[in-house]
């Protein structure tokens, strides 16, 4: 679910067959009057239209959880006791066909993944049957949009380096399937935050398919579905402008904005700002090498500054004009594991600093008085120095020192293919 988004009725192929819709074989639930089908793995189900409307209270305003241009999502609760999200397609709209396709062949720990669909609707007098109705994992904790847009304590860096690195590995084990899953619609809003906090990607209504050799290239990935361009303002890669330039690089510009939106905490499109897009926003201000200006004013940067610099670098490199130049999820992934990591000890040691200083391990204000001041004292010196000497845009990157692999407790992404990379690093998050 988001908004602005930009989409065409014929960007998403539809298929009323139930057996194209998901490959796998479904599992009905008792008490239907149909046939049982076989048994369903991955314990994908196949719902009772009635049963998961009751659930929402009949699509009940107290249960919306949010609204788009291509329908609703409600929080449910089945007879079990499980509490699930229930996706709504709007009228004579058919993404939920796709999203189910998709979702049926991949699964994974840092996506939203499916529990199962529903059968059409009811037939209502003088109108069609109500669309399908998919049911999805819920996720409590909101997105990442209102994390980041709407929280009165806006997250701190190791957080945000954290958020970033999962939606990044849901990206890879995308682009790592067999064949590879291009999202097409990445950003703030459709990254879910789970129980835990952790990031989960979900909203695979404009997903696709497309061959390997298509998927890096672009060239002729659409031979086969010849899907219309397709995403969200602000989020889509302007070379994206063709059915044949689809790759695998669209979802790294996606990704490239979302990541300066988490640097920044600017939007993507904000027309309170000018330029309003945050691309056009932060190009300049890269190329100046004016790189602690680019940073959320509302929390203190990252204390290292080749840190900050390296992240900025690598934001830069995503949203690149060029897409051949653009580094890959894995690329990504592998980069943002040394942030993270960066990140994460500059923390500990400013607050072992503070806690020398303060003397006193209760006095938690007082040690953050005392982090901030230096901070921005040392923030200050730093960001002069940056200043002196402009950021390569469009350099080549230079190589990421191996920092090896963070501890991750996530297990494969089912339907991806195995690489030699799968077995030093497992698909997971920190």
């Amino acid at each position: 679910m988001g908004y602005l988004s930009c989409r065409a009725d014929s960007s998403v192929a539809t298929c009323r067959s139930i057996t194209a819709i998901s490959p796998h074989p479904i599992s009905r639930r008792s008490g239907s009057s149909r046939p049982a089908l076989p048994p369903a793995p991955a314990a994908i189900e196949r719902f009772d239209y009635a049963e998961l409307e009751a659930a929402t209270s009949h699509f009940a305003d107290a249960a919306l959880l949010g609204r788009g241009s291509h329908g609703a999502v409600y929080k449910a609760v089945l007879p079990s006791g499980r509490a699930v999200a229930v996706k709504r397609p709007s009228p004579r709209r058919h993404e939920v066909d796709n999203e189910i396709r998709i979702l049926s062949s991949v699964r994974g720990p840092r996506l939203v993944n499916i529990l199962g669909f529903s059968d059409p609707g009811p037939n209502s007098p003088g109108h069609a049957p109500a669309a399908r109705l998919l049911v999805v994992e819920y996720m409590p904790n909101g997105t990442l949009y209102d994390l980041l847009h709407s929280s009165p304590r806006p997250p701190g860096w190791p957080r945000r380096l954290r958020l970033a690195l999962q939606t990044a590995r849901a990206l890879r084990a995308l682009h790592d399937a067999d064949p590879p899953v291009i999202h097409r619609d990445v950003k703030s809003a459709n990254v879910l935050l789970d129980a835990n906090l952790d990031a989960r990607l979900g909203d695979f209504g404009l997903a696709l398919r497309v061959p390997k050799a298509n998927a890096s290239a672009g060239a002729g990935a659409a031979a086969a579905t010849k899907p219309v361009p397709a995403g969200t303002l602000g989020y889509l890669d302007p070379a994206y402008v063709t059915p044949e330039s689809l790759s695998t690089k669209t979802d790294v510009f996606s990704f490239g904005i979302l990541l300066l939106e988490i640097i920044s905490g600017r939007r993507a499109i904000d027309v309170q700002h000018s330029p309003p897009s945050v691309v056009e926003w932060a190009v300049p201000l890269l190329r100046k090498g004016k790189v602690a200006s680019l940073f959320d004013p509302r929390v203190a940067p990252p204390r290292d500054p080749a840190t900050r610099k390296d992240l900025a670098a690598l934001a830069a490199s995503c949203v690149r004009s060029c897409r051949e130049r653009r580094p890959s999820m894995a690329d990504i992934v592998q980069r943002l594991v040394v942030l993270s990591k960066a990140v994460s000890a500059k923390v500990w040691n400013g607050l072992a600093d503070g806690l020398a200083v303060v003397g006193n391990p209760c006095a938690v204000v007082d040690v953050h008085k005392t982090i901030s001041k230096r901070a921005a004292a040392s923030n200050r010196a730093e960001s002069e120095r940056e200043s002196t000497s402009a950021l390569a845009f469009d350099d080549d990157e230079k190589e990421e020192a191996d920092a090896g692999a963070l501890e991750e407790d996530q297990v494969p992404l089912v339907g991806a293919k195995k690489s030699p990379r799968a077995t030093e690093e497992r698909d997971s998050v920190i």
